[in-house]
Protein backbone atom coordinates (compact mmCIF):
# COMPACT_ATOMS: atom_id res chain seq x y z
CA UNK A 1 0.00 0.00 0.00
CA UNK A 2 2.83 2.46 0.99
CA UNK A 3 4.07 1.53 -2.52
CA UNK A 4 0.98 2.77 -4.29
CA UNK A 5 0.82 5.85 -2.50
CA UNK A 6 4.53 6.44 -3.58
CA UNK A 7 3.79 5.78 -7.03
CA UNK A 8 0.61 7.83 -7.17
CA UNK A 9 2.28 10.88 -5.36
CA UNK A 10 4.94 10.92 -7.53
CA UNK A 11 2.82 10.41 -10.68
CA UNK A 12 0.66 13.19 -10.15
CA UNK A 13 3.13 15.37 -8.41
CA UNK A 14 5.04 15.54 -11.88
CA UNK A 15 1.79 16.18 -13.98
CA UNK A 16 1.17 18.81 -11.45
CA UNK A 17 4.77 20.29 -11.88
CA UNK A 18 4.35 19.76 -16.10
CA UNK A 19 0.80 21.52 -15.90
CA UNK A 20 1.84 24.62 -13.83
CA UNK A 21 5.03 24.66 -16.48
CA UNK A 22 3.07 24.72 -19.65
CA UNK A 23 0.55 26.54 -18.39
CA UNK A 24 2.95 29.38 -17.31
CA UNK A 25 3.15 31.46 -20.29
CA UNK A 26 -0.40 31.47 -21.22
CA UNK A 27 -0.67 32.68 -16.96
CA UNK A 28 1.41 35.39 -17.58
CA UNK A 29 -0.13 36.88 -20.34
CA UNK A 30 -3.63 36.71 -19.08
CA UNK A 31 -1.71 38.68 -16.01
CA UNK A 32 -0.36 40.88 -18.42
CA UNK A 33 -3.57 41.86 -20.46
CA UNK A 34 -4.76 42.81 -16.92
CA UNK A 35 -2.14 45.26 -15.87
CA UNK A 36 -2.43 49.24 -16.18
CA UNK A 37 0.27 51.10 -18.05
CA UNK A 38 1.79 52.36 -15.37
CA UNK A 39 2.16 48.60 -13.81
CA UNK A 40 4.35 48.09 -17.28
CA UNK A 41 6.57 51.28 -16.79
CA UNK A 42 10.30 50.46 -16.37
CA UNK A 43 11.18 50.17 -12.89
CA UNK A 44 7.83 48.89 -11.62
CA UNK A 45 8.55 45.16 -11.90
CA UNK A 46 6.53 42.82 -10.37
CA UNK A 47 4.83 39.28 -11.72
CA UNK A 48 0.86 39.79 -10.47
CA UNK A 49 -1.64 42.31 -11.46
CA UNK A 50 -2.61 44.87 -8.94
CA UNK A 51 -5.30 46.83 -10.76
CA UNK A 52 -6.83 44.34 -13.18
CA UNK A 53 -7.14 46.68 -16.09
CA UNK A 54 -10.59 44.78 -17.47
CA UNK A 55 -10.74 48.03 -20.30
CA UNK A 56 -7.97 46.07 -21.87
CA UNK A 57 -9.75 43.92 -23.56
CA UNK A 58 -12.11 46.66 -25.36
CA UNK A 59 -9.15 46.76 -28.24
CA UNK A 60 -10.58 43.77 -29.07
CA UNK A 61 -13.54 45.83 -30.92
CA UNK A 62 -10.51 47.79 -33.06
CA UNK A 63 -10.51 44.27 -35.15
CA UNK A 64 -14.25 42.85 -35.43
CA UNK A 65 -14.47 43.51 -39.20
CA UNK A 66 -10.97 41.21 -39.22
CA UNK A 67 -12.33 38.85 -36.78
CA UNK A 68 -15.61 38.57 -39.26
CA UNK A 69 -13.39 38.33 -42.23
CA UNK A 70 -10.98 35.50 -40.17
CA UNK A 71 -14.43 33.75 -39.49
CA UNK A 72 -15.65 33.64 -42.77
CA UNK A 73 -12.24 31.98 -44.21
CA UNK A 74 -12.25 29.73 -41.43
CA UNK A 75 -15.86 28.65 -42.00
CA UNK A 76 -15.95 28.32 -46.00
CA UNK A 77 -12.19 26.20 -45.50
CA UNK A 78 -13.38 24.31 -42.38
CA UNK A 79 -16.55 22.81 -44.17
CA UNK A 80 -15.86 22.81 -48.10
CA UNK A 81 -11.86 21.61 -47.72
CA UNK A 82 -12.68 18.35 -46.08
CA UNK A 83 -15.81 18.05 -48.20
CA UNK A 84 -14.33 17.88 -51.81
CA UNK A 85 -11.73 15.85 -50.40
CA UNK A 86 -14.01 13.25 -49.91
CA UNK A 87 -15.53 13.95 -53.00
CA UNK A 88 -12.47 13.11 -54.39
CA UNK A 89 -11.46 10.27 -52.61
CA UNK A 90 -15.38 8.43 -52.99
CA UNK A 91 -14.17 6.97 -56.97
CA UNK A 92 -10.47 6.07 -55.59
CA UNK A 93 -11.52 4.21 -52.72
CA UNK A 94 -14.71 2.30 -53.71
CA UNK A 95 -14.66 2.07 -57.42
CA UNK A 96 -12.10 0.33 -60.20
CA UNK A 97 -11.57 2.33 -63.33
CA UNK A 98 -8.99 2.71 -66.26
CA UNK A 99 -5.74 5.26 -64.84
CA UNK A 100 -7.27 4.44 -61.13
CA UNK A 101 -3.48 3.96 -60.00
CA UNK A 102 -2.19 6.88 -62.19
CA UNK A 103 -4.60 9.13 -60.64
CA UNK A 104 -3.67 8.39 -57.18
CA UNK A 105 -0.26 8.66 -57.86
CA UNK A 106 -0.31 11.63 -59.54
CA UNK A 107 -2.77 13.26 -56.42
CA UNK A 108 0.27 12.02 -53.85
CA UNK A 109 3.07 13.23 -55.88
CA UNK A 110 1.92 16.92 -55.62
CA UNK A 111 2.79 16.46 -51.73
CA UNK A 112 6.41 16.53 -52.60
CA UNK A 113 5.90 20.25 -54.22
CA UNK A 114 6.95 22.80 -51.61
CA UNK A 115 4.40 25.23 -50.92
CA UNK A 116 6.71 28.15 -51.34
CA UNK A 117 7.45 26.58 -55.14
CA UNK A 118 3.73 26.79 -55.74
CA UNK A 119 3.27 30.60 -53.93
CA UNK A 120 5.04 32.49 -57.58
CA UNK A 121 2.54 30.26 -60.03
CA UNK A 122 -0.59 30.69 -57.66
CA UNK A 123 -0.07 34.59 -57.31
CA UNK A 124 0.42 34.80 -60.96
CA UNK A 125 -2.94 32.15 -61.19
CA UNK A 126 -4.89 34.25 -58.79
CA UNK A 127 -3.74 37.97 -60.46
CA UNK A 128 -5.10 36.57 -63.87
CA UNK A 129 -8.25 35.66 -61.77
CA UNK A 130 -8.62 39.01 -60.33
CA UNK A 131 -8.62 37.46 -56.47
CA UNK A 132 -5.39 39.84 -55.56
CA UNK A 133 -6.58 41.81 -52.95
CA UNK A 134 -9.88 40.02 -52.39
CA UNK A 135 -11.08 37.74 -49.36
CA UNK A 136 -12.21 35.38 -52.02
CA UNK A 137 -8.40 34.08 -52.60
CA UNK A 138 -8.14 33.37 -48.76
CA UNK A 139 -11.08 29.93 -49.66
CA UNK A 140 -11.20 29.48 -53.69
CA UNK A 141 -8.51 26.73 -52.30
CA UNK A 142 -11.34 24.87 -50.57
CA UNK A 143 -12.98 23.80 -53.68
CA UNK A 144 -10.24 22.27 -55.37
CA UNK A 145 -9.91 19.23 -53.56
CA UNK A 146 -9.15 19.89 -50.28
CA UNK A 147 -5.30 18.62 -50.76
CA UNK A 148 -3.42 15.65 -51.32
CA UNK A 149 -2.79 14.77 -47.72
CA UNK A 150 -6.77 15.06 -46.86
CA UNK A 151 -7.51 12.98 -50.02
CA UNK A 152 -5.35 10.71 -48.95
CA UNK A 153 -6.69 10.24 -45.38
CA UNK A 154 -10.18 9.86 -46.55
CA UNK A 155 -9.29 6.99 -48.94
CA UNK A 156 -7.78 4.75 -46.41
CA UNK A 157 -10.75 5.28 -44.09
CA UNK A 158 -13.17 4.65 -46.60
CA UNK A 159 -11.80 1.42 -48.20
CA UNK A 160 -11.96 0.35 -44.50
CA UNK A 161 -15.93 0.18 -44.93
CA UNK A 162 -17.15 -2.87 -46.23
CA UNK A 163 -18.06 -2.73 -49.88
CA UNK A 164 -21.08 -4.91 -48.72
CA UNK A 165 -23.03 -1.56 -47.86
CA UNK A 166 -22.35 0.19 -51.44
CA UNK A 167 -23.76 -3.57 -52.94
CA UNK A 168 -26.59 -3.93 -50.78
CA UNK A 169 -28.09 -0.06 -51.81
CA UNK A 170 -27.54 -1.13 -55.17
CA UNK A 171 -29.69 -3.88 -54.93
CA UNK A 172 -32.34 -1.48 -53.49
CA UNK A 173 -32.01 0.63 -56.76
CA UNK A 174 -29.72 3.95 -54.67
CA UNK A 175 -27.38 5.27 -56.99
CA UNK A 176 -23.64 6.13 -56.84
CA UNK A 177 -24.58 9.69 -55.12
CA UNK A 178 -27.11 8.49 -52.62
CA UNK A 179 -24.71 5.51 -51.72
CA UNK A 180 -22.08 8.23 -50.94
CA UNK A 181 -24.62 10.81 -49.48
CA UNK A 182 -26.33 8.47 -47.64
CA UNK A 183 -24.14 5.65 -46.58
CA UNK A 184 -20.55 6.17 -47.29
CA UNK A 185 -20.29 10.33 -46.15
CA UNK A 186 -21.89 9.83 -43.07
CA UNK A 187 -19.61 6.74 -41.67
CA UNK A 188 -16.84 9.56 -42.96
CA UNK A 189 -17.82 12.26 -40.21
CA UNK A 190 -15.03 11.43 -37.92
CA UNK A 191 -12.29 12.23 -40.17
CA UNK A 192 -14.31 14.82 -41.59
CA UNK A 193 -14.35 16.86 -38.31
CA UNK A 194 -10.65 16.09 -37.63
CA UNK A 195 -9.71 17.69 -41.09
CA UNK A 196 -12.21 20.43 -40.17
CA UNK A 197 -10.69 21.13 -36.95
CA UNK A 198 -7.03 20.85 -37.90
CA UNK A 199 -7.85 23.21 -40.89
CA UNK A 200 -9.68 25.74 -38.79
CA UNK A 201 -7.00 26.02 -36.21
CA UNK A 202 -4.31 26.61 -38.98
CA UNK A 203 -6.23 29.03 -40.43
CA UNK A 204 -7.06 30.86 -37.44
CA UNK A 205 -3.90 32.62 -37.06
CA UNK A 206 -2.46 32.39 -40.56
CA UNK A 207 -0.20 35.34 -41.90
CA UNK A 208 1.54 33.84 -44.60
CA UNK A 209 -0.97 33.61 -47.19
CA UNK A 210 -3.20 36.63 -46.27
CA UNK A 211 0.10 38.84 -46.27
CA UNK A 212 1.20 37.16 -50.22
CA UNK A 213 -2.69 37.68 -51.70
CA UNK A 214 -4.51 40.53 -50.06
CA UNK A 215 -1.81 43.31 -50.32
CA UNK A 216 -3.26 46.63 -49.21
CA UNK A 217 -6.53 46.09 -49.01
CA UNK A 218 -7.10 46.92 -45.50
CA UNK A 219 -10.65 45.96 -45.55
CA UNK A 220 -10.02 42.60 -46.52
CA UNK A 221 -7.69 42.01 -43.99
CA UNK A 222 -7.45 38.90 -41.29
CA UNK A 223 -6.85 39.61 -38.02
CA UNK A 224 -3.78 37.88 -38.27
CA UNK A 225 -2.57 40.45 -40.84
CA UNK A 226 -4.09 43.26 -39.13
CA UNK A 227 -3.13 42.50 -35.87
CA UNK A 228 0.55 42.32 -36.88
CA UNK A 229 0.69 45.95 -38.83
CA UNK A 230 -1.17 47.48 -35.96
CA UNK A 231 1.77 46.41 -33.30
CA UNK A 232 4.73 46.94 -35.62
CA UNK A 233 4.60 50.47 -35.41
CA UNK A 234 7.59 51.54 -33.86
CA UNK A 235 6.63 52.16 -29.80
CA UNK A 236 3.55 51.07 -30.10
CA UNK A 237 4.04 47.30 -29.10
CA UNK A 238 6.17 48.61 -26.41
CA UNK A 239 3.59 50.94 -25.06
CA UNK A 240 1.12 48.98 -25.22
CA UNK A 241 1.91 45.53 -24.19
CA UNK A 242 -1.36 45.06 -22.25
CA UNK A 243 -3.63 45.88 -25.00
CA UNK A 244 -1.02 43.29 -26.98
CA UNK A 245 -1.82 40.35 -24.48
CA UNK A 246 -5.24 41.31 -24.40
CA UNK A 247 -5.84 40.50 -28.32
CA UNK A 248 -3.68 36.98 -27.80
CA UNK A 249 -5.82 36.15 -25.15
CA UNK A 250 -8.89 36.28 -27.01
CA UNK A 251 -7.62 34.84 -29.95
CA UNK A 252 -6.16 31.92 -28.16
CA UNK A 253 -9.54 31.24 -27.20
CA UNK A 254 -11.32 29.82 -30.41
CA UNK A 255 -8.72 27.64 -30.85
CA UNK A 256 -8.90 26.09 -27.36
CA UNK A 257 -13.13 26.10 -27.42
CA UNK A 258 -12.61 24.06 -30.53
CA UNK A 259 -9.77 21.97 -28.79
CA UNK A 260 -11.66 20.97 -25.77
CA UNK A 261 -15.20 20.76 -27.50
CA UNK A 262 -14.19 18.10 -30.05
CA UNK A 263 -11.24 16.81 -28.04
CA UNK A 264 -12.74 13.11 -28.13
CA UNK A 265 -12.42 13.34 -31.69
CA UNK A 266 -9.09 14.19 -31.81
CA UNK A 267 -7.55 12.36 -29.07
CA UNK A 268 -9.71 8.94 -29.78
CA UNK A 269 -8.64 8.42 -32.99
CA UNK A 270 -10.78 7.93 -35.93
CA UNK A 271 -13.51 5.02 -35.67
CA UNK A 272 -15.84 3.10 -37.56
CA UNK A 273 -19.05 3.65 -36.38
CA UNK A 274 -22.49 1.67 -37.20
CA UNK A 275 -20.81 -1.43 -38.51
CA UNK A 276 -21.36 -4.87 -36.78
CA UNK A 277 -19.26 -7.58 -38.21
Amino acid sequence: RRRAIGYYTAKYGVAAILAVFFMFPYLYMINKSLMSGLELAPGNTHFWTQSFQISNYAVVWSFWRNILNTLQVVFINGIFAPLTACICAFPLARHKFAGKKFMFGFIMSTVLLPTSVLMIPQYFLYTQLGLIGKLSSQWIGAFWGGGALNIFLVIQFMRSIPKDMDNAARIDGANEYQIFLRIVFPLCFNVFLYMAITMMMGLWMDFQSPLLYLGDAKDQYTVGLAFYYFYETEGVAANRQNELMAMCVVMSLVPMAVFFIFQKNMIGGIKIGGIKA
